[in-house]
């Protein structure tokens, strides 16, 4: 066992004790001991006890916990910490900056238990409600969180997509006239991206671009090349030769379960050496198939005479939150900045009274956003703001606030954000209940995940179909990248039940209104089109069952 390990060892149980809030002499000689040992040159499975006694800042406790580790590779003091707190909450403290006593308040205070949810914590806001957190702390932690989740390997789509147009424009920049084109996951628009891919269709050398530490050649394989950017992320390059850029793009944007049913259903027909993607299928006589749907062997192609939903194509943004609750920006500069956006009308939907957390509306203060409504609707007409809600969901089905309140708004997002660890049955139950109350308009991220982060809650589709198609509910695909909640795999189903799907931003911020297109991407991968989508309809079309 090397020093750094023992050192970490050390390390990990301080953080730990501190985090348990334990005797803080205690906590400070296992810190003191980690800083010796991990600068001490020494083998420590080497030496005697009465050597590493003598060792600056390790005693004889110490001394026995090192030589407990390299018998055993266990020290039992540190197995009991590591029993006692959740795996989450373990890895938070591998943050850098973010220490035992803060990563202690947000799981005594908020509840919170992993990595996601610390993340969505931070962008709803609500590490500013706790002491010892400020705005300015909260962004500071979302930084260092978008660095760690990078360097996790799996990337959510907005990170991907962030690195892919990097290096596309760095690409673009260096190698004029050269064919660039993100492929693989990102062009596929998958919610998790296993590794960002960029192919560069160039006839000559592409080493240029490797000339700086922005992009570092860490690997060459043929024409593959492994890249570190400045931030430590990594990103394949594919190059090929311009005239069988479209070939390359075919071949290395669909799955592999994709790309070999296509081959082998045409086989014979030669597809290397072609320019454009559109040459293939023409080849093949074959109707298009747009990446998005190029994850399956089979692809189901929208029917004649129907496309996939397109961003332009959303008439009205749902699911915003402003500062009445747990929002940056005011409701004023969401509904202005909505307008900008093009959209004629938005749903304003701050959490309810339940949501304590969040600053939920009591009935006294959603009185007061209505007002503030009804002006700036005459102040902004013919853009349209309606009153929603994004109600929760309670521990037996029903909504929050009495039916009186309810049956005042435009709208209502049912969502659950407490008790989430459910079995099938009580998820289900308490689902279908909330779908059943008659002033439920769209269920709201209907299964509680956290991609990468946390697993949603199960649920009996076809129950909850059912209900949504007999109560008129509509079920949002919320386009927030940490949870694209409906999955896109399930989307079929429930437009087999006739039941539209409503693209929602769940923002929380002005940039927040812009996610959107994430939504859009995972649409059109699960074969939602225009028709199907519930906020490319008027809120005059909106329809429940009589």
């Amino acid at each position: 066992m090397t020093n750094k390990a023992i050192a970490l060892a050390f390390d990990e149980l301080a953080n730990l004790m501190e985090l348990h809030e334990e005797d803080d002499f205690r906590v400070k000689s296992y810190r003191n001991a980690y800083i010796s040992l991990r600068k001490f040159d020494q083998p420590l499975a080497e030496m005697t006890d009465l050597d590493i006694k003598n060792i600056k800042g390790v005693g004889n406790a110490i001394s026995t916990k090192i030589r407990e580790l390299v018998d055993s590779g266990h020290i039992a003091n540190l197995d009991k910490y590591r029993e006692k707190t959740p795996p989450g909450v373990q890895e938070m403290l591998k943050i850098n900056g973010f220490g035992p006593k803060k990563v202690g308040l947000v799981w005594r205070e908020l509840g919170i238990e992993t990595i996601g949810e610390l993340w969505y914590a931070c962008h709803e806001n609500r590490l500013v409600e706790v002491k010892g957190f400020s705005l300015k702390t909260q962004e500071d932690l979302l930084r260092k969180l978008d660095y760690y989740q990078k360097s996790q390997g799996k990337l959510h789509l907005d990170v991907a997509d962030e690195l892919t147009n990097f290096v596309c424009a760095r690409v673009g920049k260096m190698l004029p006239g050269a064919y660039i084109a993100p492929v693989g996951d990102v062009r596929r628009r998958c919610p998790i991206v296993n590794q960002v891919e960029v192919l560069v269709g160039y006839n000559g050398e592409i080493y240029a671009i490797f000339n700086d530490e922005t992009m570092i050649l860490e690997r060459e394989e043929g024409r593959k090349f492994q890249v570190t950017l400045e931030d430590g992320s990594t990103v394949y390059i594919h190059q090929c030769f311009t005239e069988e850029f479209g070939s390359k793009l075919f071949r290395l944007t669909g799955s592999e379960a994709f790309v070999k049913t296509f081959a082998d259903t045409n086989a014979g027909i030669e597809f290397r050496g072609l320019r454009s993607e559109e040459e293939i299928f023409q080849k093949a006589k074959a109707t298009f198939v747009v990446p998005e749907l190029r994850e399956m062997a089979h692809p189901v192609l929208p029917a004649p005479g129907k496309s996939l939903i397109e961003q332009h194509q959303l008439t009205g943004v749902l699911h915003v939150h402003t500062t009445a609750s747990d929002g940056l920006h005011s409701l004023r500069e969401m509904c202005s900045y909505a307008c900008e956006l093009g959209y004629s009308y938005i749903g304003i939907t701050d959490h309810s009274q339940a949501a304590f957390y969040a600053n939920g509306l009591k009935a006294d203060r959603l009185q007061q956003q209505w007002d503030e409504i009804d002006a700036l609707n005459a102040e902004m007409a013919p853009f349209r703001i309606l009153k929603g809600i994004e109600s929760d969901i309670l521990n037996d089905g029903s909504l929050d606030y009495p039916d009186a309140i309810l049956d005042k708004f435009d709208f209502i997002i049912a969502s659950v954000h407490s008790n989430l660890r459910m079995n099938i049955e009580k998820a289900t139950e308490r689902i279908v209940r909330a779908i059943q109350h008659p002033r439920t308009t769209i269920l709201g991220h209907p299964t509680g995940r956290l991609l990468l982060s946390r697993e949603g809650y199960p649920l009996d589709w076809d129950a909850v179909f059912e209900a949504c198609q007999k109560h008129g509910v509509a079920i949002e695909l919320n386009a927030h990248p940490y949870r694209l909640d409906i999955d896109y795999t399930l989307i079929p189903q429930a437009l087999s039940y006739g039941i539209p799907i409503s693209i929602n931003p769940d923002a929380h911020s002005l940039s927040g209104l812009e996610v959107v297109r994430y939504g859009v991407g995972v649409a059109r991968k699960g074969g939602l089109t225009a028709d199907m989508c519930f906020n490319t309809m008027l809120p005059k079309d909106w329809k429940k069952p009589a």
